[in-house]
């Protein structure tokens, strides 16, 4: 089916040609069209299939476009928002429309946290009518009063399934009912497990699933590997397989920063140029980290899943698990960094014992055994640990111990700064006051 079948302007048409597109993907063979009729859906498909113009698309042809100028507190009220859990994929979304948009007066504006608001206030006021968002930033320029939703004609949440669980959730109920009723709205994810589903149906209107190929959850671009390995040899091996087969372009994930960061420094020992981007990075930091390794300058990424969503690199080679993730259904949005527009690529996990069980879990999201390689020189015991979750549960304990005793650290250090700021305030009471006789 050409994009000519999809209800496209021909101006629209023009620009994605020129972009490289020849014919939609199924996700955009079937999203576009509901979308343009009005209708709202939710939208499954693997990572890397074409899921930002399919709703992209649609948008630009649903908005009106307008070349006056906006006065007042008019100029706050925009006509599509788009939900994001990242500032990552908040800028590639808002990348992506500048390029579909060049035949349109449409403008975009990213809104994320670790900025100032000044810069994205003046974007607000200079013409956009397209929001990409994360929620809390959002909620920010609402109760600033620079961003006025009581004229969405159209609100799309992108990897729903993150934004909708419980650290989130409160924040989209609390913007969705600042929306007019009369909207068109919509939910993309990779992944929406059952209890997802409830909630995301419970905030549209009578939606339309869409799932494509719902029992290949991973893209089949993406080879998927397993490489059993001791532990504390992961490191080590890492470095061994980069270096040993030359790879250029790496991606690395990790579960914590501090994991990332430990990492980085011992690829770098071992002459293994890399960089960290984690949610303890600044956005200055990321955005520069992600550039210089897109450009080469940077051979190995280590990255945590918080970013994982907004990296987009469509010729990435490697994707590797350091450590298999958290949350199984995370799986599906790292190795889905690679393999991309068609493209082919690798995603290989390093399990270790402790992960084993975990993995079983993960072959059966993704519907296949994954097959696995060997490495000389590097050993296996497989001797069974516990599992990644019961791991979280432990990490869990220990971070509420550590959060204690950093709290009452705090207050200790508080009250010796109360306790010191008095004693000088005696003793210059002491030499300043008038019943001191030696004063007088």
């Amino acid at each position: 089916m050409p994009f000519s079948k999809l209800m496209l302007s021909e101006k629209l048409q023009k620009t994605i040609k020129e972009l490289g597109y020849t014919e939609p993907t199924p996700i955009q063979q079937r999203a576009i069209p509901q979308l343009r009729k009005g209708n709202d859906i939710i939208a499954t498909s693997q990572t890397g299939t074409g899921k930002t113009a399919s709703f992209v698309l649609p948008m630009l042809e649903n908005i009106p476009e307008s070349n006056k100028t906006k006065q007042g507190d008019a100029r706050y009220r925009v006509d599509a928002l788009i939900l994001v859990s990242t500032r990552e994929l908040a800028l590639q979304i808002h990348n992506n429309i500048e390029n579909y948009a060049k035949e349109f007066t449409h403008k975009s504006v990213p809104l994320y946290g670790g900025v100032k608001l000044g810069g994205q206030i003046n974007q607000i006021r200079s013409g956009a009518n397209i929001i990409v968002a994360t929620t809390g930033r959002l909620l920010d320029h609402i109760s600033n009063g620079t961003v006025n939703l009581s004229s969405v004609k159209m609100v799309i949440i992108d990897e729903a399934d993150k934004l909708l669980e419980m650290g989130f959730i409160d924040d989209v109920r609390e913007i969705i009912q600042k929306l007019p009723k009369k909207r068109i709205s919509a939910m993309f994810s990779a992944t929406f497990p059952p209890t997802i589903i409830k909630l995301a149906k419970s905030l549209l209107n009578n939606p339309t699933s869409i799932e494509i190929d719902p029992n290949n959850m991973a893209t089949k671009k993406v080879k998927q590997i397993v490489h059993y390995i001791d532990e504390e040899q992961k490191a080590p091996l890492l470095s061994f397989l980069i270096g040993s087969k030359n790879w250029k372009q790496v991606l690395v994930f990790v579960n914590t920063k501090h994991q990332a960061n430990r990492l980085v420094e011992q690829l770098e020992l071992d002459g293994l140029k890399s960089s960290a981007i984690h949610g303890d990075k600044t956005q200055g930091a990321r955005n520069k980290a992600l550039e210089l390794f897109k450009e080469g300058k940077i051979r190995v990424l280590v990255a945590t899943d918080v970013v994982a969503r907004g990296i987009d690199i469509i010729n990435l080679p490697h994707v590797i698990n350091f450590e298999l993730p958290l949350k199984n259904e995370d799986y599906i949005h790292r190795i889905g960094r690679t393999g991309r527009a068609k493209r082919s690529g690798e995603a290989l996990s390093l399990v270790c014992a402790k992960e084993t069980e975990q993995l079983k879990e993960l072959e059966k999201l993704v519907g296949k055994t994954l097959p696995t390689i060997s490495t000389d020189g590097f050993s296996y015991n497989p001797t069974l640990q516990s599992s990644n979750k019961k791991i979280k549960k432990e990490n869990k304990k220990e971070n509420t111990k550590l959060k204690k005793a950093k709290e009452l650290a705090q207050k200790m250090m508080n009250q010796d700064k109360k306790n010191e700021k008095k004693r000088k305030t005696t003793k210059r009471d002491y030499y300043k006051s008038p019943k001191n006789s030696r004063h007088f």
